[in-house]
């Protein structure tokens, strides 16, 4: 079924793997910030948001979770492990029931990870693996959570690890690695950009395959990789060591990287939120990055090398990877209380919980 044979409805009894089929949607929206997120408007500067979020997982990892599925149809019959805690195991559960109808689908996560999160993938059905050891670990480290899983994947031919940091159809060559949807949507996005900043709050698999497509579309294209501050972590993206030992090719892909501290990430967030962009901190983060690499290129006095010619206007697209509502707790902790709207008469709070307390006991 191609867009425009059908008005958005899905039915039959492969209805919801036709809803999760991108080649069946529209393509995801690309909106312009308004001036009040965009310090450089005035500059004749166009940042636009990829609403990967209105995909039906809601995340930027639905589609390589669907591409790596799709490619092993092994996957069908067997128990799928993935040491991940947010996106790309939860496209992964979804996608799994879409595609095959399989539930077994086990999440190994970090024994240091927030409860919240734990039951936010058992709500989604997953089971839940506990590990000792840090989130984020070197995805060849051979005794680490990723190493581990893929020997045990090799042993048994009941188990199946996709393995998002290594697999080719996350960050492959370009076209093999991307699901239709993606690309049709980045022809979009080649054709807005004429010498521009299109990033992602990762720069492994997403963006090496997505950077490789719009390059070979539009060699005038700059993409700037955007990482973690090393050991302030915002939830999904990484701090630039930990892709040293990534396999793939994105020294050829990105241009420049900024690092981002996690509370900047959390406050742009909050802000693209409150105007209507609903994303989470990596989103924030992402922009972020891009404004402190045009702030960067100002400075240097090569800032009009990234115009375009013809209209003397910079385009730039950040990735919208997910929503913030898993992160709520992140906003409280990491951002000041003015920050936030006062609750009227919380002392009528105080005094029900008191009376709750006195009830229990």
């Amino acid at each position: 079924m191609t867009q425009g044979e059908h008005l958005n409805v899905f039915s039959g009894a492969d209805s919801i793997a036709q809803f999760f089929n991108p080649n069946n949607l529209p393509l995801l929206p690309l909106v312009e910030l308004p001036s009040k997120l965009n310090p450089f408007r005035n500059e004749n500067v166009r940042i636009y948001a990829k609403m990967l979020t209105a995909h039906p997982a809601q995340n930027v990892k639905a589609l390589p979770a669907l591409n790596m599925l799709r490619h092993e149809p092994s996957a069908a019959s067997k128990s799928i492990v993935e040491a991940s805690s947010g996106s790309t195991v939860l496209s992964l559960a979804m996608a799994a029931r879409a595609l095959y109808g399989n539930e077994d689908v086990c999440a190994y996560v970090t024994n240091k990870k927030n409860p919240n999160q734990l039951r936010m993938l058992r709500f989604f059905g997953l089971k839940v693996a506990l590990y000792g050891g840090l989130a984020q670990q070197e995805p060849h480290d051979p005794k680490g959570i990723m190493s581990r899983l893929r020997r045990v994947a090799a042993t048994d031919e009941k188990i199946c690890c996709l393995g998002q940091y290594d697999n080719d159809r996350v960050g492959g060559p370009p076209c093999r690695s991307l699901p239709l949807e993606l690309t049709r949507s980045e022809l979009a996005i080649a054709r807005t950009l004429d010498g521009s900043a299109d990033l992602e709050a990762n720069p492994k698999g997403c963006i090496t395959g997505t950077g490789l497509y719009l390059k070979s579309r539009n060699s005038l294209v700059k993409v700037v990789g955007v990482c973690n501050v090393f050991g302030d972590p915002t939830p999904g993206p990484r701090h630039f060591p930990g892709f040293e030992s990534s396999k793939f090719p994105w020294r050829d892909t990105i241009d420049d990287f900024e690092e981002v501290p996690s509370i900047e990430a959390y406050n742009i967030s909050m802000q693209l939120c409150r105007e209507g962009i609903i994303a989470g901190p990596s989103s924030g983060e992402a922009l972020c990055g891009l404004i402190k690499y045009l702030e960067k290129r100002k400075n240097s006095g090569t800032f009009s090398e990234l115009s375009d010619k013809g209209t003397g206007e910079i385009s730039c697209v950040f990735i919208c990877c997910d929503l913030p509502y898993q992160y709520l707790d992140g906003y409280f902790d990491k951002l000041k209380e003015d920050q936030f709207p006062p609750i009227i008469n919380e002392v009528l709070n105080q005094a029900s919980t008191s009376k709750s307390q006195k009830t229990d006991m």
